[in-house]
């Protein structure tokens, strides 16, 4: 008899953990972190469950290949549906998850595309909307997700698109730049040194970059406060051909040497000078008299 309960025990055990185990979102989630695509999609495409089903802590499964990088099964979940803006509990989005920079680009992309629904099941905050300038109609979600990070780095939420924009340049990510300046970013914004996002990329000598910033109006005009134009920041040879050197015109010399410019340049040397706490900081300031002399331009 005892015999017969420890059986009858130990069956309804195994088939608790049969059942346990043959859960098909949890199997599918298994297999596509694991990069066992061709299992996991068998599995989605069985309809056992919906594509957009999330755990109780609000992740989907495009969740899960986001943040396990899988480029393959982030693309095939978009294609059945998979929604780019589903938010977890915490008010984590598939993108904020992901990695990778092709991962990154093409949720991304999908958030351009899929409308964002005015609420979620899960209790995150709601999606933030901002106008695009760069690109009219509706934001793709960028702006609005660097804004929200909750993350204190001494950034103030206005300014975090754009110091994301100059990062992105700076570790080099063509993804994040595009979204952003597509997004809210004002390609032609300068820093408080003067420096465009054209100024940065021809200073680390990222061409792509560049060539995405011109294909988005980048002006190589604009001069920051030493004087310098991006063309004059450019190092390799594929980045002087891309911004031409030669474009940029010097003024011409008849305007260089008026009375007026003379004084100018020097009174604006005299009390950079002045300002100046070392002997660095003095040759600075001559080098720039100098300039104003040849440009009429001190900064």
């Amino acid at each position: 008899m005892f015999r017969k309960l420890i059986i009858s025990v130990s069956a309804v055990l195994l088939s608790t953990v049969s059942v346990a185990a043959a859960d098909p979102f949890d199997n599918a989630r298994y297999y596509l972190q694991t990069k066992e695509n061709q299992a996991a999609l068998q599995i989605i495409d069985s309809g056992q469950f919906d594509v957009n089903m999330q755990t109780d802590e609000g992740y989907s499964l495009l969740h899960y290949a986001a943040g396990a990088g899988n480029l393959e099964m982030v693309k095939a979940l978009l294609e059945r549906g998979a929604d780019p803006n589903l938010k977890s509990a915490i008010g984590m989005t598939p993108y904020q998850m992901a990695i990778g920079t092709m991962v990154k680009a093409e949720i991304r992309k999908a958030m351009t595309r899929a409308p964002v629904p005015p609420s979620t099941a899960s209790t995150g905050p709601e999606p933030l909307a901002f106008a695009s300038p760069a690109t009219p109609g509706r934001s793709n979600g960028m702006c609005a997700m660097v804004r929200a990070e909750k993350i204190n780095d001494g950034r103030s939420p206005a300014l975090r698109p754009f110091l994301k924009a100059k990062d992105a340049i700076w570790y080099n990510h063509p993804d994040e730049l595009t979204g952003l300046i597509e997004d809210c970013v004002d390609v032609n914004q300068q820093d408080e040194y003067g420096w465009s996002l054209l100024h940065q990329a021809a200073d680390r000598d990222r061409v792509d970059l560049a060539r995405i910033l011109l294909s988005h109006g980048a002006r190589k005009d604009l001069r920051n406060k030493d004087g310098q134009t991006a063309p004059q920041l450019a190092k390799s040879p594929e980045m002087k051909a891309l911004l031409g050197f030669a474009e940029v015109q010097r003024p011409a010399p008849a305007e260089q040497g008026s009375a007026g410019n003379k004084v100018e340049c020097e009174q604006k040397f005299r009390a950079d000078a002045a300002l100046s706490s070392d002997e660095t900081g003095r040759s600075r300031a001559y080098r720039r008299w100098q300039q104003c002399l040849k440009t009429g331009l001190y900064w």
